[in-house]
This record gives structure tokens, sequence and C-alpha cells, in this order.
């Protein structure tokens, strides 16, 4: 436990997300008056998504040790974890790609499958799972992404004091890439920019990204990693420039609805 809690620590800048902030925009526009039900915190760091009334969806990464029997508050109520369902195609990268030159560490990233499923032993009441997108049309699409750690600018980039601070903000930002199991987006400077245009920064990985139709939100990524370059040492994430990395949560749907019917 101790091994992926510094894990975590090591990567928490490029591969555990939050909301990184136009510098030429106030602040306050991007804070979440009423934060949606179905984002539920996990019990160490990051987010889930409840996508069934026993079930939340997140980045296999935030699962830093067996979190079977902790509790987990889903609204305002807390629910016991019965299972955690890690993707087959989860690894966690070997301490060799932890120093030195990035481009190994993106390409592992790239290739493997991030995501996990948890299963609560008791059906949640008074809280409306979000929906799954349905489709492959997501490229081009405007993405809504909720997060609650680390903020900053993209003069500046995420600054890591704000990570405990845990507020919940939201962006948005265009879909670029949508291929295999990633969702790609761009994080432009002001005169390229969406009006609330954003990044992640650290602390909200497995936060939601939504595409609404008429109103009603579906679930389309889940917040994973950024692409990062140089020495590890030297990488600074939620820059303009940077781009970012989901989950793309329709490519795994025979996944899911194969685990959710055991």
């Amino acid at each position: 436990m101790k091994f992926l809690l510094f894990l975590a620590f090591i990567l928490s800048s490029i591969s555990s997300q939050a909301v990184v902030k136009r510098h030429d925009i106030p602040a306050e526009n991007y804070m979440v008056e009423k934060t949606p039900e179905y984002l539920v915190d996990m019990p160490h760091e990051g987010h889930g998504v409840l996508i069934n009334a026993q079930w939340i969806v997140t980045v296999a990464h935030t699962i830093f040790y067996d979190y079977v029997g902790q509790e987990i508050v889903v609204g305002s109520a807390p629910y016991k974890i019965e299972s955690v369902h890690i993707h087959p195609d989860y690894v966690q990268p070997n301490d060799n790609l932890l120093k030195g030159d990035l481009a190994p560490l993106m390409n592992f990233f790239k290739s493997r499958s991030d995501i996990a499923l948890i299963k609560l032993t008791s059906a949640v009441s008074g809280v409306e799972p979000i929906g799954i997108y349905q489709g492959e049309s997501e490229k081009g699409q405007i993405i809504t992404v909720y997060g609650k750690g680390a903020t900053g600018n993209g003069l500046t980039g995420e600054d890591l004091d704000t990570k405990a601070l845990r507020v919940m903000h939201k962006f948005q930002n265009v879909i670029e890439s949508a291929e295999g199991n990633w969702l790609a987006f761009t994080f432009n400077p002001p005169a390229e920019a969406l009006s609330l245009e954003g990044m992640n920064g650290s602390g909200d990985s497995g936060g939601a990204s939504v595409i609404f139709q008429e109103g009603i939100p579906f679930l389309v990524g889940l917040s994973s990693w950024q692409l990062g370059h140089g020495d590890i040492s030297t990488f600074k994430g939620g820059l303009y420039g940077t781009t970012a990395y989901q989950v793309r949560v329709s490519n795994y749907q025979d996944w899911i609805l194969k685990v959710l019917a055991r």
C-alpha cells in the first residue's frame, strides 16, 4: 500500500486530473454551484461516476489498495464497497518508467486500459445515475469536465498547493480525437479557446466528462492523463498547448455490461 501511495504521488501531475483555467477569465466562472450527485469522491483520491444504482465507474489508477469494505459517499449517504473490478488490460508502470525521458511512460499509458468498476453492497437511493453515451461520434463535440483537485491557469500551469482545497470546478473543451481507448483534447490559448476552456490538473482522476443532449448529461470520458515531453523531473501540468487523454467510455461498453451482469 505504501508503494502505491508513493507511486500515486510521483505521477499525480501527469495522471491525476483536476481543473486548470484560462488566465484571462475570472476563476469563479469555473466554479460549480451544485455538484451533480452522480459524481463520487473515491476513498483516497480522485473521482468515480455512478452509472447504475449499484455500480460506479472510475479510472483504475485511483485504486491504490483494497477498497472492499470501505465506505464511499454517494449523494449524501455512505455506502459500502462490495467488490472492485479492474480491467484485465490495466497494469502499473515499473520503476524504470518513472525517471528520465517521458516518452516511454507516455507510450505505456496509451497502451493500457485505465478503467475499473466498483460494486456497492446495496443500491443507491435518491440519486439518478448518469447514462453512458451511446455511439462513436465524440470527435468535435464540446464536453464539460468536472474536478475538485489542484487549480491554476494556462500560463503558469497547475498549483499543487491548491489541491487540498477540494473545491468543485468545471471546464469545457472540444474533443479532437476519439480513437480506440482514448478521447483527447488540447488546452488552447485564449485566442483559440472556448469561453470556459480548461485542462485537467492534479487530484481528479476519474472525473466525469459529459456531453449534454437536449439538456441531459451523458458520460463520455474519465480524466486519466496528460501528454508530457522531456524529462519527468521537469514536467509541468496544465500549460497552454498541453493535450489531455480521457478514457473513452464508449469503447468499454461491452466490458462494462459483462461485469454488471455478474
